[in-house]
Order: C-alpha cells, then sequence, then structure tokens
C-alpha cells in the first residue's frame, strides 16, 4: 500500500527515451492522458513498454488546482475536471476533482480556496508536474 491518495491505473501510450530520462504517457482507464518524466535507469530496470498496465501514482500536495484552461505554463500536465467534493479544514482543504471518470485528489490551503473562491460543480483544472508523476508497474 502506499499513502500517495493519487493512484490512477492506466497504459502506457508510448515512451520517448532520452540520455538521461524517459517521457512515459500514459491513459488512464478513464481516457485522460498523464505524462511522467523517469529516469532512464528505471525506465529499463522496470522494462516499461507501450501497453505495459501501470499506476500512475500522485502525491495530492503535488496536484495544483487553477481556474480555467487557457493560460501559458510550463506544467505538463493540465488536466480538466469539476469540483466533486470539498472537504473543508481549519488550515487545509481536499478538494477532490473528476475528470470525466478519473478522479484526483488535491490537498490545498483554507486560504487558497478562500481567495479562488472554489465551490463544488466548478470547472477547474488540475495541473501536476510531469516530474512529480511516479510510474509503478
Amino acid at each position: 500500500m502506499l499513502s500517495a491518495r493519487n493512484q490512477l491505473s492506466g497504459e502506457i501510450k508510448s515512451i520517448s527515451r532520452g540520455e538521461v530520462t524517459a517521457e512515459v504517457i500514459i491513459i488512464t482507464s478513464g481516457g485522460v492522458e498523464i505524462s511522467s518524466i523517469i529516469t532512464l535507469g528505471s525506465c529499463v530496470r522496470m522494462n516499461l513498454e507501450p501497453g505495459d498496465n501501470v499506476i500512475a501514482v500522485v502525491k495530492a500536495s503535488d496536484v495544483i488546482v487553477a481556474i480555467g484552461s487557457d493560460f501559458v505554463i510550463s506544467c505538463r500536465n493540465n488536466i480538466q475536471g469539476i469540483i466533486k467534493k470539498i472537504i473543508s479544514g481549519p488550515v487545509s482543504n481536499e478538494i477532490v476533482i473528476d475528470a470525466d471518470g478519473t478522479e484526483l485528489v488535491s490537498i490545498i490551503t483554507q486560504s487558497s480556496v478562500k481567495r479562488l473562491k472554489l465551490i463544488e460543480n466548478m470547472k477547474v483544472s488540475a495541473l501536476i508536474k510531469a516530474s512529480n508523476v511516479i510510474v509503478m508497474k
């Protein structure tokens, strides 16, 4: 078992190998495309190939919530969804996002929820750096 909240099952769509790293593109069972940057050594050690079933693992604290989708950003994963649920705490909130059947969870501060005026059923973007996506086989 892992403590990371986001464990997204999928299939490797493609792998681009470089000298040091590899970009692994995963399509989740819900059809969401997720990019992961891992070391080439890990890619070889795990014997990753297109078509392999894997799990994309992302800590909830690594999921950034943004309003809208029309912005320029270096973050490789920009996943559109709807806020399904907000669980409020005194300091941090858990934001559950439904991206066409793929559920993502983000932990953000209470002040960010208020500043962004986040509410349930609101359209948002879940932003995840590709280097924060761990591939598990």
